[in-house]
């Protein structure tokens, strides 16, 4: 016969399984996307808004400075070949496509892969 503790074990597990499933559902909302010009520091659809304006509200980079610019990092791809993609930036996490149908999760910082998704 199990024990009450043995019992409860289960109940521990999914409940355990439920909270972390909370941080796993899409954390951009459509109220985000809509007001994407708020948040100009995140590229969150395909054009930078609904608009489609392709067009960013930062001014770190200007005529004057544009010159100064260095390379930070590059994202090697394991897969060869030519391929192109629209990356998205979700609060420092950049998400790209890569060959056949990758989703890749880059730190925007750093270029360092959180994850990929075949």
């Amino acid at each position: 016969m199990m024990t009450r503790s043995r019992r409860l074990i289960p109940c521990y597990v999914a409940a355990l399984i439920g909270l972390l499933s909370l941080r796993l559902h899409g954390q951009v909302t459509s109220q985000r996307i809509a007001a994407a010009n708020s948040e100009p520091q995140n590229w969150l659809t395909y054009s930078g808004d609904y608009q489609s304006h392709r067009f960013s509200l930062l001014d770190q980079i200007t005529p004057a400075n544009v010159k100064n610019l260095k390379l930070q990092w590059v994202y090697q791809s394991p897969v060869a070949g030519n391929w192109q993609t629209t990356p998205l930036v979700v609060d420092g996490v950049m998400y790209i496509t890569q060959r056949p149908n990758d989703v890749v999760a880059l730190d925007a910082v750093t270029g360092r892969a959180f994850w990929i998704y075949r």
